[in-house]
């Protein structure tokens, strides 16, 4: 006889048969009774579970697909109108309303298609603007903001819609800086990118934006939004600093890359103790290009000097409502800025208003930035936008075109010296 195995049911203990009986029949041993009534609970009863859950599947499958084939049959065949009917069950209006649309396109003239696709879009509407609610207490304007587009256009009717949307204003910023990059590679030789960068101080408290400058043009531009804010705090567009953005990439050495930034000209956020309160601007229709104002500019009320400018300078803003004395800006409202030095670099050049539209375009002219050769410290001072100016070719943007006209006037920034 050979020997038992390990897998041999007798080593086990457990009898492979009974008896033979007579005629030479092998019966299977008979199972007791305790292990039939557990089945079903417990681990006892796993395999059972185990054994049943292929069918069960198979089951839901089947009701799942003679589901499918039913609405596929009513449907006319459209597969993108029963996968959005399969996604509102699920209450997935989002991915409901993307198929319903998909099944529209494909049969324009389906009105019930059409009519689940309104459906669901306008609830998607609805979530939408919950979310919107949301970013906006916790000061995420971006995202908000995007959101309530979103809703506008699946839901135009939303009376919260239209309320919201007149209390945001969206704000391009923009202007232009010549910098001489000769000066600065004894400090920047080590560095594996150069960035010239601007910062600019918004209403919104604590909030500093940045943009790149371009270095062929010197062109810089970046867009800012403002919610519920009074036009008062426009003028608190100042310009932050100027500096270069040092960026070191990840090499054999250096397992991370970093960035630093070196400021050549720093304000950081210079001191406006309150905004001026009597700033009313003038009601407009009709759309006005700002290069019409451009032209009217013949002279700029500006040092030549260069400015090494100290950290919070103070200032003070009075309105001159008819520009009295600035008449050759072309604006329509003049802001006063006073300070001891008579120097307000930071402050625009420039706020076009369009209310209507909910924009407005802050230019802050243009500057030039140089080092001086004996202190070796960086000064900047105003370049004239009456001999030469960089909007002409900047506005051929085209994605900016809406932020080149204005209705509500010219706001132009004078400098005043105190005492």
């Amino acid at each position: 006889m050979p020997p038992a195995r390990l897998s041999d049911p007798v080593r086990r203990g457990v009898p492979a048969t009974t008896p033979p009986q007579p005629g030479g029949r092998i019966v299977p041993p008979l199972r007791p009774a305790w292990g039939r009534a557990r089945q079903g609970c417990g681990a006892a009863g796993a395999p059972a579970a185990r054994s049943r859950a292929p069918f069960r599947r198979v089951a839901s499958l089947v009701l799942t697909a003679t589901a499918g084939l039913a609405l596929l049959a009513l449907s006319g065949c459209n597969l993108n109108f029963v996968e959005g009917k399969l996604r509102e069950s699920q209450n997935r209006w989002e991915e409901a309303a993307i198929q319903y649309h998909l099944a529209v396109i494909k049969d324009p003239g389906d009105a019930e298609y059409r009519e689940a696709y309104e459906r669901a879009a306008h609830q998607v509407a609805r979530e939408n603007m919950e979310s919107y609610k949301a970013y906006v207490a916790n000061k995420e304007f971006a995202k908000a903001y995007n959101r309530l587009i979103d809703a506008s256009r699946q839901d135009p009717t939303l009376a919260d819609v239209k309320t919201e949307q007149a209390k945001w204003l969206r704000v391009l910023i923009a202007g232009q800086v010549q910098l001489d990059f000769r000066s600065l590679q004894a400090n920047t030789n080590l560095a594996d990118e150069i960035r010239l960068t601007v910062r600019i101080n918004t209403p919104n408290p604590g909030e500093v934006i940045e943009s790149e400058i371009d270095v062929d043009t010197g062109v810089f531009f970046l867009e800012n939004l403002l919610y519920d804010r009074p036009d008062e705090l426009l003028t608190y567009y100042t310009l932050n600093s100027i500096g270069v953005t040092l960026v070191q990439a990840r090499n054999r050495t250096r397992q991370f890359s970093s960035k630093d930034f070196v400021r050549l000209v720093n304000f950081r956020t210079p001191s406006l103790d309150l905004p001026p309160t009597n700033l009313i601007l003038p009601q407009g229709d009709g759309l006005v290009p700002v290069e019409t104002q451009r032209e009217e500019i013949h002279q700029d009320p500006w040092s030549d000097a260069p400015w090494a400018p100290p950290t919070s300078p103070p200032y003070e803003i009075t309105v001159d409502a008819g520009c009295a004395q600035a008449k050759s800006s072309g604006a329509n409202v003049c802001l006063m800025v006073r300070s001891e030095s008579g120097r307000s670099d930071f402050t625009p050049r420039f706020l076009y208003v369009n209310k209507k539209d909910r924009r407005v375009f802050v230019d802050f002219g243009r500057y030039a930035v140089k080092q001086d050769e004996t202190s070796l410290k960086w000064g900047l001072r105003r370049l004239s936008l009456a001999t030469q100016d960089y909007f002409p070719k900047f506005s051929q943007n085209l994605a900016l075109q809406p932020y080149f006209y204005f209705r509500d006037g010219v706001i132009a920034y004078v400098p005043v010296k105190t005492g």
